[in-house]
């Protein structure tokens, strides 16, 4: 006997979207005319993967359906998981049109906008969502996070709190709001949200995970750990939540431990990214064969995976492996061409070649490579590597980036107020920033060596002297852009403004023997670091635990610094964001406590 449409709709709703295709497909045999037949086949042939089948019977019941609003917006929502966003945006935009106060539509519409990069089209379909319902909160969502991409985060907390009191129970508003609490410096009240949303939703993994990111910032490492193994058991094969537990596991002093969870969840299942994702840990840690090894793991189990291919011809020419390297990059960079197109191609992938090119003498081919515009993401370290090409040739361009007395400066900051001198206002910060360092390794992903670096952002501690380094660094900041020179067809001076933003921020505390590696720091405009202490010995050194300017950060490309700075508590030093720098060891008894950060135009 056959199944009725009520039974059919219960099978879906159970999951078993195989027999109810195969009862529909019984039904529309006989009667090829019933469209409510026709629609909910479509629905399950969407739920078991057969998108085109699924597509054909939605774009059939919406002609003849009484509410082909209804259809259209199902249709959407399957163009959207077959990975086709356009397609279910005009779906959408036919459902709106046919019924201009339908709710559904217009928020589906808002969320694979903001998906896909469009934040303006996005905020109208959410603002239509609320002309017709106005507290709904899943829309008040929308337009937080659209503001937090925008920066706007005052704006974005309004649309937090509205969205909270619409549905105060929702775990995923709180965790949002709980990040940008976050954020703003308000740890106490991010913890709280990000505390009820775990006990909301203690199945969420982004509960437990933005609750462990929130711990870690405040320094509270072993209920941080705890947090993230909370998010794996919801969610095992969150590359991203492994990434994270290891990172902090290791700079725990864990070791060759760090990747215990991650090995455990490997063992169980195989999986490509996870294995990127060793790889990348094993390779910050220092064991670049093992690392070569999970990576050719990575690549057996999905051979089309292109970041596993590039971190594998790293790997082989850090190794001395350098044309199976060159052969890894080159194969994982015309993958990426082919996905997106020469210009377009993934710029990680593209500078990972270019850092294997350069040490092979191949200096041609890199600056081929870098004859493109690259994202804002990846422009810092374009520039950085063009102006090594460049040295490195030869050329007379490279000093146009490189001009230290035009484009560095050493500058000492007012004391701020309510200190007596610079000096109590420096013991005053070293003790707040003491407190930020109880990891006992340094950090993977980070240039540091023989040291500890602070998680989080500086500026998002709830502290009343880090509050007033920010204010004295801005200041100090200003002065120094306004001594800059005006030059609109410079690419670095072009972005000259009169007002400033501090971004990324961070503090360091550095041992006997530590030091930094040359790097880059690719989300400022302008770096610089402020010096909180200075051992004796730095003082009264000659370059031990100075900052060097202009060495090359690429391995295996050897090039000498150019110019030494000596450091001085409260005094910042600037430099444009691209210029490759680093700190050189030094011996004391003395710990070298700096705040490092980054400017971008306000």
């Amino acid at each position: 006997m056959a199944a009725s449409l009520q039974q059919i709709v219960q099978m879906l709703q159970r999951g078993d979207a195989v027999r109810a295709e195969a009862e529909l497909s019984a039904i529309l045999a006989v009667s090829p005319q019933d469209v409510e037949a026709l629609h909910l086949r479509g629905l399950a042939r969407g739920k078991t993967g057969q998108y085109a089948g699924g597509i054909a019977d939605l774009e059939a019941a919406a002609t003849r359906h009484s509410q082909p609003h209804a259809v259209l917006n199902n249709l959407g929502n399957l163009h959207r998981r077959s990975g086709r966003p356009d397609l279910a945006v005009a779906s959408y935009r036919r459902a709106t049109a046919a019924a201009p106060g339908f709710v559904d539509a217009w928020f589906n519409l808002g969320v694979t906008l903001a998906e896909t990069g469009q934040p303006d089209d996005a905020e109208r379909a959410y603002r239509a969502v609320l002309a017709v319902q106005p507290g709904h909160a899943a829309a008040l969502n929308g337009l937080g996070n659209l503001a937090v991409k925008q920066e706007a985060l005052e704006a974005a907390l309004d649309w937090f709190d509205q969205a909270v009191g619409a549905q105060p129970d929702a775990a995923y508003i709180r965790v949002n709001r709980g990040c940008l609490y976050r954020t703003l410096g308000r740890v106490d009240d991010a913890l709280a949200d990000l505390d009820l949303a775990v006990k909301l939703a203690p199945k969420s993994a982004d509960a437990h995970y933005q609750r462990a990111n929130s711990l870690r910032n405040l320094g509270r490492f072993d209920a941080a750990r705890q947090g993230y193994l909370n998010a794996l058991q919801c969610a095992p094969l969150r590359a991203d939540i492994h990434r994270d537990q290891a990172s902090l596991a290791w700079e725990m002093g864990e070791g060759a431990g760090a990747t215990r969870w991650l090995d455990q969840v490997l063992q169980q299942q195989a999986n490509s990214g996870l294995q990127l994702v060793r790889a990348e840990i094993l390779m910050r840690s220092g064991q670049p064969e093992e690392a070569e090894r999970a990576a050719s793991l990575a690549l057996e189990l999905e051979p089309a995976n292109a970041p596993a291919r590039a971190l594998r011809g790293e790997l082989r020419s850090r190794l001395g492996r350098r044309e199976a390297g060159l052969d890894d990059l080159r194969a994982a960079f015309r993958a990426a061409v082919s996905a997106t197109g020469a210009d377009a191609a993934d710029f990680a992938i593209r500078h990972q070649l270019v850092e294997a090119l350069l040490p092979a003498g191949e200096v041609e081919e890199a600056l081929t490579l870098l004859d493109a515009e690259p994202a804002p993401a990846h422009l810092q370290k374009h520039v950085a590597l063009q102006s090594l090409a460049w040295r490195v040739r030869g050329d007379d361009r490279y000093r146009r980036f490189y001009d230290y007395d035009r484009f560095t400066a050493k500058r000492m900051i007012e004391t701020p107020p309510g200190y007596a001198s610079l000096d109590a206002f420096n013991a005053a910060l070293a003790e707040d920033i003491r407190r930020l360092h109880g990891g006992g390794a340094q950090p993977l992903d980070q240039t540091l060596f023989g040291g500890t670096q602070s998680a989080g952002r500086l500026w998002d501690q709830d502290s009343a002297v880090i509050r007033s380094l920010a204010d004295a660094l801005l200041d100090a900041a200003r002065t120094f852009v306004a001594g800059l020179p005006d030059d609109p067809d410079h690419p670095f001076l072009r972005r000259k403004r009169g007002d400033l933003e501090l971004t990324g921020a961070w503090s360091v505390r550095l041992r006997s023997g530590g030091g930094h590696v040359d790097h880059i720091h690719p989300a400022g405009w302008i770096s610089a670091c402020y010096y909180v202490a200075v051992p004796e010995s730095v003082m009264a050194g000659e370059r031990a635990g100075w900052l060097r300017l202009g060495a090359s950060g690429v391995a295996g490309l050897d090039l000498p610094a150019e110019r030494y700075i000596q450091p001085e508590p409260g005094a910042a030093i600037f430099f444009p964001s691209y210029i490759w720098h680093g700190v050189e060891p030094f011996v004391s008894d003395e710990v070298r406590v700096t705040a490092p950060f980054d400017l971008i135009p306000a």
